[in-house]
């Protein structure tokens, strides 16, 4: 996708045409037999509730995605670019979206559910979905709710200037300011703050299984003498996790050796420790651990100026036609 094909997206926007406006509350996702499950409540809504809504959103989305500059790129849960970017992914890669949707689907048959603040107080509201329908599309705002978006009025004396008079608050509030961490619309979604994205999408157990079918990758090309000590050090480790998924989707560290790896850590000065006389290497802490996956993920670089030998930070592909 391109910024253009992204603006041509958002033309819906500018139409004089009212979109249908429903609000979905999420609850707490909770692992059971079948995968992921979880409550979903289709919102009431006042009649004049539908245009604040899009009063709230649209100048939201008009200054982050329309006026302001940004690069449009792929996601990828190990790239942090120096750069303003807005990332996109495809929504079917994400497991968690799809279980949604097909919920919400259930959701708009004949005898919806409706959000009660007596059964689910707004204070354990998971995250809410706003659907925007117009001309036949179909376009989500996803927000996670946080703690900070409550606002508790138990043990407080909360004012409220109605007219003349002060009244008192005297219940809690959900409020709703026209950010969102995920836009979503015709199987792509738009995303600024990765870490958003993967908690409101639940992406992190993605990346989580990712890394760990990498790692069995790992242990089968037989380099490493103390594999389960490796997989100590990485499996809740959030940078390597991410360097994991990033080396999934290359070939070349499967058909590599430990020659291979060796001389980069000889020639680098890679802080692990090798035993060379078992051709395998050997990892005491996290420090080595990490090292070790930064060398598969091909992280060490050569100037081209200097012909020094470096560790780069970040990485990214370049096209040279470009």
């Amino acid at each position: 996708m391109t910024r253009d094909d992204l603006l041509n997206h958002l033309a819906f926007l500018d139409l004089e045409e009212t979109p249908t406006v429903e609000v979905y509350i999420l609850d707490q996702p909770v692992d059971s037999e079948n995968g992921i499950d979880l409550n979903i409540y289709k919102g009431r809504m006042h009649e004049d509730l539908d245009q604040q809504i899009i009063d709230t959103f649209y100048p939201k989305i008009r200054s982050r995605l329309i006026r302001r500059q940004y690069d449009l790129i792929p996601y990828n849960p190990a790239l942090t670019p120096d750069r303003t970017v807005n990332w996109f992914y495809p929504s079917d890669e994400v497991p968690f979206y799809g279980i949604v949707l097909e919920k919400l689907a259930e959701l708009d048959d004949e005898n919806p559910i409706y959000y009660d603040n007596t059964t689910l107080p707004y204070s354990d509201i998971w995250a809410l979905w706003i659907k925007l329908s117009i001309q036949g599309n179909d376009f989500y705002f996803l927000r996670k709710i946080t703690p900070q978006k409550v606002l508790d009025t138990g043990g407080k004396l909360a004012l409220i200037f109605s007219q003349t008079v002060f009244r008192k608050l005297d219940q809690n509030v959900l409020t709703i300011d026209g950010n969102f961490d995920v836009f979503a619309f015709n199987g792509t979604l738009i995303f600024e703050n990765k870490t958003n994205f993967e908690k409101t999408l639940l992406y992190e157990e993605v990346k989580r299984q990712v890394a760990n079918e990498t790692l069995d990758d790992i242990q089968s090309i037989d380099i490493i003498e103390n594999f389960d000590e490796l997989r100590g050090f990485l499996e809740d480790d959030k940078h390597s996790i991410n360097k994991l998924n990033k080396l999934r989707e290359k070939e070349y560290f499967r058909q590599k050796t430990f020659a291979d790896y060796h001389r980069i850590i000889r020639d680098y000065g890679v802080p692990v420790t090798v035993d060379e006389a078992n051709g395998k290497f050997n990892i005491s802490s996290k420090a080595e651990a990490k090292q070790l996956i930064k060398v598969l993920n091909d992280d060490y670089l050569k100037s081209e100026l200097t012909d020094l030998k470096y560790s780069a930070n970040s990485k990214e592909e370049t096209n040279a036609n470009a």
